[in-house]
């Protein structure tokens, strides 16, 4: 008896809906955060996981975020622009990301790109010194095994990584 008086109670009142500006605003912001990350996070995405490839700790989550860096930066654009198009949003622009990438970081990226680069010098230094006391210890032959790795991985990082502290002289 009472799921009837409760469906007569609820059809006699109308449904009340939020405001669809306050989604349309909500739509347009996590868009151009998309777009703020594919513009300008992909090479976050690549930077860190040049990192945890170089520490072989985790190689799946290593080739994970290259391969979402380089999805970000070819497709994410325009997933951006089409989901905004499906949305019926404005289409997002670069002025709109970058204030989104400034409003959620508080620096602009090159500062957060740059403090990457320095963890990354200091990742690979340790464990190019890790990877050569590793290879000179000739007790065990999978340390030595170990130790060429470690250099391998922190000379393919140092490869990376001093692209991008010249790529600003040459571009």
């Amino acid at each position: 008896m009472l799921p009837e008086v409760v469906s007569i109670v609820m059809a006699q009142s109308p449904i009340e809906f939020t405001q669809l500006e306050y989604w349309l605003s909500i739509i347009t912001f996590l868009l151009n955060a998309f777009y703020a990350i594919s513009i300008r996070g992909y090479l976050i995405f690549i930077l860190i996981g040049f990192i945890v490839y170089t520490t072989t700790y985790v190689d799946g989550l290593a080739k994970f975020l290259v391969v979402a860096g380089f999805f970000l930066y070819f497709a994410g654009p325009i997933l951006a622009n089409v989901f905004a198009q499906l949305a019926t949003v404005e289409l997002v622009t670069f002025e709109g990301a970058t204030s989104v990438w400034v409003d959620f970081f508080g620096i602009p990226d090159a500062d957060l790109i740059y403090t990457i680069l320095l963890i990354g010098d200091a990742v690979a230094a340790i464990c190019c010194l890790t990877g050569a006391i590793l290879y000179f210890t000739k007790a065990a032959g999978d340390l030595e095994s170990q130790g060429k790795s470690l250099i391998i991985r922190s000379l393919i990082l140092i490869a990376v990584l001093s692209y991008f502290y010249v790529a600003p002289y040459i571009i």
